[in-house]
């Protein structure tokens, strides 16, 4: 971990096993591990019979320093061997510390002061299997650092059809799924714009640029062109970002503008932004002002305040409302810590036009222990942690809604193996998300255990299951069974497998305004991934998804003014399957120079009848073919 800014605010991670699996990132101080950034760095790994070493070359400039030419920056190293549980470490700290980053070690170099400029032009080519079209592509993307703390970037008309798919995930509740992004510009320099909080809340969600729009169920478009820029000084920071979709055919695309500003004393930072969207096909602009604080109070404790108004115009309309949280976290010793939020999201706080929040006309307070026995003396368990939490929440209606309290106990046993048993009790309350906004529907108490086991780490993978029993609806049984097993065949292919299956005796979905529906309800998926480095130029990646479902209904009703639910008569059965296929071959040419060439099938199917066998479904997603491509591109370097 390099903390090159010296100010104890965030480090840019580079990880490595013994089978040269690897990762980077970016480690923040609100103690948040972005795994979405990514840089250029060189790695080799040597094994032999009962040792392994690791060389890592990591260049200056993938990575932003403050102005000064003489430059102090903070380094942690650390080793962590599964056979002991033990990490050794260049400083006693470990990630979970308030104080983690004021511990690095201090060493001082000079950068020299040198620009650089890259050019990434492109052209693509996609054929459409099912509407038998093609259409071709030249884009190009520019990475323009005129000194070591300021950095530029651009793309036009970019295409990344090479891109790994999101997961498949069908989705019936009323909470929008969280995808993360995977598109490299877009995640490029992107750190200093990510801005977090209580309830998921994500100030700039780049994954809502070029794609669907959130209060605009008709809209979909694609990025034309965008334009990053950031500056780091010693104690400030500052980013633009701007990006421009291209014109559908219910009118001109939207427009995205965000910015921030950063303050840096000490180990706490004072930040505010500014974004602004503009969606012409529903004639909407949406603003949203933000300001945030993180305090270090000390080595052990921090707090986290921030503050949001949103203020939204359309054709006849304008509203505006506002938001805040407090959260604060304390390590007073390694054994005990207390981490708790509050927060209060408005009932018109709308940011989800580039952010993602995942509910709001919340009150709510949230509170964890954890209480940590390492190394302890016994013959059969090495390390235990026991945690505590619960979560109290009210709406802007002053409605009931339900209360959380939760117990759990994680093992860490010689042989390696992890065991993680947990209860939680649900009070009894309204549901105001169910009926979408409509009479908020009263549930009784429920509660679920919760049961989870991961292998350690073997020569050949790992496995993990984990199971969940408990109550739900109007009182009945469910469970929620997910499986993994993840092989190393060779030093060059991987291979994992993830299958799942969830069963309620009383789910509830909604038809429209206050009705709902309960059905006995089964959904299974299974996922299967394969990566294969060719050779040192090649590489191969295979993914397959596929879920199915079925639904039998038990009962109807409409939900009164009171909450209660009043019979109606019975809704219909219904079936559904999806599946996704997606192979990616990569052919790089240079370091920075490739062809990539992808082959992609999606499926869905629907049916009011739930009497097709599992086998059958599948079958039915994949001969239902909605989507069919192949896609050919070469990124060249200048």
């Amino acid at each position: 971990m390099l903390d090159m800014k010296n100010n104890a605010q965030q480090s840019y991670v580079f990880a490595i096993n013994h089978q040269g699996y690897y990762f980077d990132g970016i480690y923040d101080v609100d103690k948040e591990l972005d795994l979405d950034w990514n840089t250029q760095w060189e790695y080799k790994v040597k094994s032999y019979d009962n040792s392994w070493v690791a060389e890592v070359f990591i260049p200056w400039q993938a990575m932003s320093f403050g102005i000064e030419v003489q430059n102090q920056f903070g380094l942690y190293v650390s080793h962590f061997d599964e056979n002991t549980n033990a990490t050794y470490a260049s400083v006693p700290a470990n990630q979970q510390m308030n104080s983690f980053f004021q511990l690095f070690s201090k060493y001082s170099t000079t950068i020299v002061t040198e620009s650089s400029f890259d050019l990434f032009p492109y052209v693509s080519f996609n054929r459409d299997v099912l509407q038998d079209s093609n259409n071709g592509s030249i884009g190009a993307e520019v990475f323009w650092r005129p000194t070591k703390g300021q950095r530029l970037s651009a793309t036009v008309n970019p295409d990344f059809g090479q891109v790994e798919s999101d997961e498949l995930v069908v989705n019936f509740s009323a909470v929008e799924n969280f995808f993360s992004e995977k598109r490299p510009f877009l995640n490029d320099n992107q750190s200093l714009f990510n801005v977090t909080g209580p309830e998921t809340l994500t100030l700039v969600h780049s994954p809502r640029i070029g794609g669907n729009a959130f209060y605009d169920e008709e809209y979909d478009s694609e990025l034309n062109s965008a334009l990053k820029y950031t500056v780091d000084f010693d104690n400030y920071d500052f980013g633009i970002m701007s990006a421009f979709e291209n014109t559908t055919s219910r009118g001109d695309g939207r427009d995205f503008l965000a910015m921030r500003g950063q303050y840096s004393f000490g180990a706490s930072k004072l930040g505010i932004s500014i974004n602004h969207v503009n969606t012409p096909t529903i004639d909407r602009q949406s603003t949203v002002l933000s300001t945030d604080l993180h305090f270090s109070i000390s080595e052990n404790s921090s707090l986290n305040l921030g503050i949001i108004k949103t203020n939204i115009e359309e054709e006849n309309s304008y509203e505006e409302d506002i938001g805040w949280w407090l959260r604060g976290s304390s390590d007073i010793s390694e054994q005990h810590t207390h981490e708790f939020s509050l927060f209060s999201y408005g009932d018109n706080l709308q940011l989800n036009d580039i952010g993602f929040v995942k509910r709001v006309n919340r009150k709510q307070f949230e509170y964890e222990y954890q209480y940590q026995i390492p190394d302890l003396e016994s013959t059969f368990i090495r390390e235990i942690v026991f945690a505590f939490e619960t979560e109290f929440k009210t709406n802007f209606q002053d409605e009931k809604l339900p209360h959380v309290f939760g117990a759990g106990v994680e093992l860490l046993i010689e042989d390696e193996f992890e065991y993680q048993f947990s209860l939680e009790m649900i009070s009894s309350g309204f549901d105001d998300l169910i009926t979408r906004g409509n009479h908020s529907l009263w549930l009784p108490s429920s509660q679920n255990l919760e049961f989870e086991v991961a292998s350690p780490e073997y020569l050949w993978g790992q496995y993990e299951f984990a199971l969940t029993v408990g109550t739900e609806g109007f009182d009945d049984y469910f469970y929620d069974m997910q499986g993994s097993l993840a092989q190393q065949f060779s030093e060059n292919l991987h291979i994992s497998l993830a299958v799942s299956q969830y069963n309620s005796d009383s789910w509830l979905d909604w038809n429209e305004g206050n009705t709902i529906s309960e059905f006995n309800f089964t959904e299974q998926s299974v996922e299967l991934s394969m990566d294969y480095q060719v050779d040192d130029n090649q590489e191969l990646r295979i993914k397959f998804e596929a879920v199915i479902g079925k639904a039998t209904s038990l009962n109807s009703f409409v939900v009164l003014q009171d909450g209660s639910a009043q019979p109606l008569t019975n809704s219909d059965d219904f079936s559904f399957a999806e599946n996704a296929f997606q192979l990616r071959y990569k052919y790089s040419l240079s370091k920075l120079t490739a062809f990539y060439l992808s082959y992609g099938f999606g499926g869905e199917y629907e049916d009011e009848l739930a009497k097709f066998g599992k086998r059958n479904l599948y079958k039915r997603a994949i001969h239902a073919k909605n989507a069919h491509n192949l896609f050919a591109k070469v990124r060249l370097h200048f």
